[in-house]
């Protein structure tokens, strides 16, 4: 499919304008005919829209990592009364994971050297609950595995 030229575009949008009523009515009866196939393909965007955006999100951070925690930390050092409060909706949304998530960090050190329980390769710095009612039994995770932990639907 080529691309249309300056003057093409022009035509186009002039044609528009005169006939925007009979094609905004033709695009309404094709739907309401065609309203499942629609629907389908809607839906099918929504969804592949979504993956790509999610993944251009995730490259846009790692490339502008050090850019973003910058900005975080200003606008958290000048907002302490936003991000107090954001915490504390945290605290009363998920009382069980703040107890146990605090429990293990008073009471369970991450031993030196410990090695990654799930790739066995880095070191452990972070410690993971698989089930937040057993507040002493943690696994020891490099942050790269809980982040990646994190995200499957199991955690949350």
């Amino acid at each position: 499919m080529r691309k249309a030229s300056n003057q093409e575009k022009i035509k186009m949008k002039e044609y528009y304008e005169k006939h925007k009523e009979k094609i905004k009515d033709n695009a309404n009866k094709y739907y309401w005919i065609n309203k499942e196939k629609c629907n389908d393909r809607n839906r099918e965007n929504y969804i592949w829209n979504r993956f790509a955006r999610i993944i251009k999100q995730r490259k846009y951070y790692q490339e502008h990592r050090g850019e973003i925690l910058i900005k975080m930390s200003k606008f958290a050092k000048q907002n302490r009364d936003i991000m107090n409060k954001r915490s504390q909706n945290h605290k009363e949304k998920y009382p069980e994971k703040v107890k146990a998530r605090k429990t293990a960090f008073l009471k369970i050190k991450i031993p030196e050297n410990q090695i990654c329980e799930i790739c066995k390769i880095n070191k452990a710095t972070d410690r993971d609950h698989r089930d937040y009612s057993e507040f002493l039994k943690v696994q020891f995770v490099c942050h790269q595995c809980n982040c990646k932990l994190e995200r499957l639907p199991i955690c949350q």
